[in-house]
């Protein structure tokens, strides 16, 4: 060996010895923080290992690592190959020009996920290593200069790397890791003979992978570090009684705050022809509607020229122009559809009374468009014909002027055939019958019936408003934003005084604004408001304030816990 290398190598190794010995009695008296003090310590736990890996290359090695924290360690690994060859009997250095000796120093750090010592790691590593390698034929054709030169110098390098460790027993632990580390090799490069012409120095900028698998030992064996894990729990949690903790989060309870109810709305709960435009239907499929359900137009026998001063028809219309035009003047108004369905009485031929009923609902329709100046397009007009129909509902109604016998022989007369014309000849063949129905039920069939006037609205932009972008706000407890949004407007403050929902709402956002800003006014408004809310029927209200009772004293005492921690 080298004189050089051999002082280099004793000065280091004395080095390390007196680094070892004075980080173990560190490690094993821990100094005590005041932060730390109160906090149970746990005693040293060393882990001592080989790098199996290291000792199949003909190095021998260990390894050392101690805890540092409940989930980090801080160790190294040494290793020292001081032979020039493969066995460490074979010293004879002039018989052969091969050289392989090296020294490695590597402080590490790992973090374990679980409890030390347990399952998966991750660290990280700096490396130092002082080598003599010569005419060695490295695998995969690593380090080609050491096959045809010999290198004598020095690698730094920094690394990371990952591993498992699997429990052997109480006291021992298989672990395998694997890495990569950068850094910069500096060395003298030689002829391959002992101590050989020196060809110069060189530097390199190189990668290298890092494999091992380690056979580790620890004092502490595994059933006693669990109990010590436990105590220290223990420990912990009795040390922290007197910490006032965090309150357990407010779990807010809202309702969307319902729609105010549009023209068409107020309209339909009093005018039952005015019908919400999702309950459409189809004019082909309607039957007739009962008498105090619909609004009809009536005629004169085999006319369709619309008269005011016929029966109620004055009535008739004046309602029907003035729901139109108050639906279709309310803003939140977007769709409106008139339908009409023309009807004859059943008397008389077919084809002239099909034509009869159009008529006749075109007739409405053309006043109420001139009336209203609603679009033509808004106006679905049908005839139905002769009112068959219309005949049935009015039999199970069971008309004045009918007898029950007359009633029983009409449905009869329907049931056994449905062809129009058979059914009126059967009729008019009893003189009797045909009176009845000629004096109390055919006057009746001569309308323009069937009217409905269907509405659709857009949303209510206050209660959209509310629902959406101050709701939003909330469960993202933006509450100051909440407050601000809302008192900018007037149509949402005025919703909140009518509404039980908005009131909740803006109830919650002032609570806790007023917490953070310690403003004892603007809490009780806010509480005030939320009360308001529950006695109007609100139940997120009542839900709130059960809350309340207990959340805010819990947050008081905190905030006033943490404003003394601050002062001290």
């Amino acid at each position: 060996m080298c004189e050089r290398y051999q002082y280099t190598l004793r000065v280091i190794l004395i080095a390390l010895l007196f680094a070892f010995s004075g980080f173990l009695g560190k490690a094993a008296s821990p100094v005590a923080t005041p932060e730390d003090a109160p906090r149970y310590r746990m005693p040293l736990d060393l882990s001592l290992r080989v790098n199996l890996v290291w000792a199949a290359a003909s190095e021998p090695n260990i390894g050392f690592e101690v805890p540092v924290g409940q989930h980090v360690t801080l160790g190294a690994n040494l290793g020292l190959k001081p032979w020039p060859r493969w066995g460490f009997w074979d010293w004879d250095e002039k018989e052969n020009d091969t050289h392989w000796r090296n020294f490695a120093v590597v402080p590490e750090v790992r973090w374990w996920p679980g409890n030390i010592y347990e399952g998966w790691f991750a660290g990280a590593d700096f490396i130092y290593t002082h080598y003599n390698v010569g005419a060695v034929s490295f695998p995969f054709g690593m380090y080609p200069d050491a096959k045809d030169y010999r290198l004598q110098g020095s690698w730094w390098a920094g690394g990371i790397f990952g591993g498992y460790s699997w429990a052997l027993g109480e006291h021992f632990r298989l672990e395998a890791e694997a890495g990569v580390a950068a850094g910069l090799a500096a060395f003298d490069r030689y002829d391959c003979k002992h101590c050989g012409t020196s060809l110069g120095e060189d530097r390199k900028v190189g990668v290298v992978p890092k494999v091992g698998v380690n056979i580790a030992w620890n004092p502490v064996s595994r059933t006693e570090r669990a109990a010590r894990l436990a105590e220290r729990t223990s420990t912990d949690v009795q040390t922290v009684v007197n910490i006032v903790s965090k309150p357990v989060a407010f779990v807010v309870h809202l309702k969307d705050v319902p729609s105010l109810p549009s023209v068409g709305d107020k309209l339909s709960g009093s005018d039952s022809w005015v019908v919400p435009v999702s309950n459409y239907r189809p004019l082909d499929y309607q039957t007739r509607p009962g008498r105090d359900s619909v609004l009809c137009v009536r005629y004169a026998l085999d006319s369709y020229e619309l008269d005011p001063s016929l029966g109620s028809n004055s009535a008739s219309l004046e309602k029907l122009v003035a729901d139109i035009r108050a639906i279709r003047n309310d803003a939140r108004n977007e769709e409106l559809l008139v339908s009409i369905v023309g009807l004859a009485s059943i008397e008389g031929p077919v084809e002239h009374n099909d034509t009869l009923s159009v008529r006749r609902a075109r007739a409405v329709a053309q006043y109420l468009e001139k009336e209203t100046g609603l679009p033509h397009r808004n106006f679905e007009v049908i005839g139905k014909g002769e009112a068959w129909d219309w005949l049935h509902a009015q039999l199970a109604a069971k008309p004045e002027g009918l007898d029950p016998e007359q009633v029983d022989k009409l449905n009869a007369i329907l049931a056994e055939t449905s062809d129009p014309d058979v059914r009126e000849r059967k009729i008019r063949s009893d003189a009797a019958l045909y009176k009845a129905v000629k004096t109390y039920l055919l006057a009746d069939q001569r309308t323009a019936g069937y009217i409905r006037v269907y509405y659709g609205d857009k949303p209510d932009p206050v209660t959209q408003k509310l629902n959406d972008e101050v709701y939003t706000l909330l469960k993202a407890k933006r509450y100051h934003e909440a407050v601000k949004v809302v008192r900018k407007d007037a149509a949402l403050m005025e919703r909140v005084r009518s509404d039980a929902e908005a009131a909740n709402a803006y109830g919650i956002a002032l609570y806790f604004t007023a917490l953070d800003n310690k403003d004892a006014a603007a809490e009780k408004e806010a509480i005030d408001l939320i009360q308001r809310a529950a006695r109007q029927g609100s139940e997120s209200a009542v839900q709130n304030l059960k809350g309340i009772e207990t959340y805010g004293p819990a947050r008081k005492e905190y905030d006033a816990w943490v404003a003394e921690s601050k002062r001290q």
